[in-house]
């Protein structure tokens, strides 16, 4: 195969390491949000319905709902490692092993980028699918959260 078709592959790999890398960060965005609402949620109608004291299990559901989102929601905030580029030093590292009678031509290079990209993005895949699910979590127990504390204070 020719290095056009190649590049074609590589330019689709680049693409799909910069779009991880946005859904990471969109999705960090949002849990930030998610998290600031968790909290106020609970300290408003928390407190109000905590006042009052009464449906003392819907409090505990409340409250319980906002610990697991204000978890999940960590969990999505929390470093990871993932791997959005490539490094330079083992490229060139990898161009250098080979002798100088079977260069590297740059169809071959272009191929191997692209393999190294897509292995890249699957590993980088199986660490934000977990990440996608906890924030639809968050999401459910924030709703949850808003339900238990709003039943409690209209018992009160």
């Amino acid at each position: 195969m020719d290095e056009t078709s190649f590049r074609l592959a590589y330019d689709a790999s680049v693409r799909a390491i910069e779009d991880q890398a946005r859904v990471l960060e969109s999705l960090r965005s949002r849990a930030g949000t998610l998290f600031a609402a968790t909290a106020l949620v609970t300290s408003f109608l928390g407190g109000a319905a905590l006042d009052s004291g009464s449906a003392r299990r819907a409090a505990i559901i409340a409250t319980s709902s906002f610990i697991a989102a204000a978890l999940l929601t960590l969990a999505i905030l929390w470093p990871s490692r993932l791997r959005l580029s490539l490094s330079a030093r083992k490229i060139i590292a990898g161009i250098e092993q080979r002798t100088l009678s079977d260069p590297v031509t740059a169809a071959e290079l272009v191929r191997e980028l692209a393999l190294q990209l897509e292995t890249m993005y699957d590993r980088n895949a199986r660490t934000i699918r977990p990440l996608l699910w906890c924030f639809r979590g968050a999401i459910l127990f924030l709703t949850l959260e808003v339900a238990a504390w709003v039943f409690a204070l209209s018992k009160s």
